[in-house]
């Protein structure tokens, strides 16, 4: 036997969808008043400006090198590479242009196709400087220990290329130079994206409990079952027309005829009356034309009319009923 699928709940999945919505909505909407806002301009800022939410500009004009590689896994193994984290010199620069003695450091996190001008300024010193827009996040843990390994490995380099050990305080004084901080670079094409989602799945949220609702509508509606009936006082069944059928008010009572026609085997003609227990039932009814069959007739006779006549239960409910049959020649 086939098992059947349970049908999710419209409402729920409406909800979810609509929760999306209104969360891309609000990324996409902050994006774009942050951009559109006044950037704190990292080149030239102040070192105590620089916290996180901040959405910033500048112009980078020297790196230190890739020091976290953003990866997709599948099944633990590495797929594609999206993306890097590098380490750069912020706060470098004076009003004038001038180049500023304390500088410090911080991550930026780029897209791949980024990397080729971060490699530049990282390895050259006539590279062209890189304009970025973006919004200051906080280190994860795990990214800020790939960053304290990476300035251990520098420190140790500097130190081999001048000759020396460096101490512990060598290590602390790298490590102050660099926020525990990393920029997340921006653009007009993010909050775009977002926008345009979110408003997809705020849309779809919206159909889906139109829907929803349209149905339990429909579901919900009362319905008569067929070959029901009541009569409501207007002379119709269920209030609604029904063809071949005739009905009247009269304290309750209705009276209904119904024709139905075969020419091959008989006809039949029926009138009925009944009464409630409001008011005495009266009819009128067209004289019926017998059918005289030379082969069969059959008529009540005078002693059973008598008899149907006295019946006691009757004294509510009168029938007239004429009924012949014929029955077919033979060829």
């Amino acid at each position: 036997m086939a098992r059947t699928r349970k049908k999710g709940n419209p409402i729920v999945s409406a909800v979810v969808f609509g929760i999306f919505g209104i969360v891309l909505l609000f990324l996409g909407i902050r994006t774009f008043i942050g951009l559109h806002g006044k950037l704190l301009n990292v080149t030239t800022c102040d070192e105590s400006e620089v916290k996180p939410g901040v959405y910033v500009e500048g112009t980078l004009t020297y790196g230190y090198g890739a020091y976290v590689e953003k990866t997709t896994t599948y099944n633990h193994t590495v797929t594609k590479t999206d993306g890097y984290y590098y380490l750069v010199d912020i706060c470098d620069k004076n009003e004038d242009g001038s180049k500023r003695d304390t500088s410090k450091w911080i991550g930026i996190s780029i897209s791949k196709s980024d990397d080729a001008k971060f490699d530049a300024i990282s390895s050259a010193d006539d590279a062209e400087p890189v304009y970025i827009t973006g919004v200051i996040r906080k280190n994860s843990d795990k990214v800020q220990g790939f960053l304290d390994d990476y300035i251990t490995k520098y420190v140790d380099a500097y130190a081999q290329y001048y000759g020396y050990t460096p101490t512990s305080e060598d290590y602390a004084t790298a490590k102050a130079e660099a926020f525990p901080y990393y920029i997340e670079m921006v653009d007009s094409s993010d909050y775009i994206f977002k926008l345009v989602l979110g408003a997809v799945f705020l849309l779809a949220a919206v159909i889906m409990i139109l829907k929803a609702t349209r149905s339990k509508n429909t579901i919900s509606a009362s319905a008569q079952p067929a070959g029901t009936g009541y009569y409501d006082g207007t002379g119709d069944f269920n209030g609604v027309y029904t063809p071949g059928s005739t009905g009247s008010p009269n304290n309750g009572n209705y009276t209904q005829q119904y024709g139905s026609t075969d020419s091959d085997s008989y006809t039949q003609q029926y009138g009925t009356t009944n009464s409630g227990s409001y008011g005495t039932a009266e009819q009128t009814q067209a004289p019926q034309t017998s059918y005289s069959d030379p082969f069969y007739s059959q008529q009540p006779a005078a002693s059973e009319q008598d008899a149907h006549a006295s019946n006691p239960y009757t004294a509510t409910s009168s029938t007239t009923s004429s009924s012949s049959f014929s029955l077919k020649k033979d060829e």
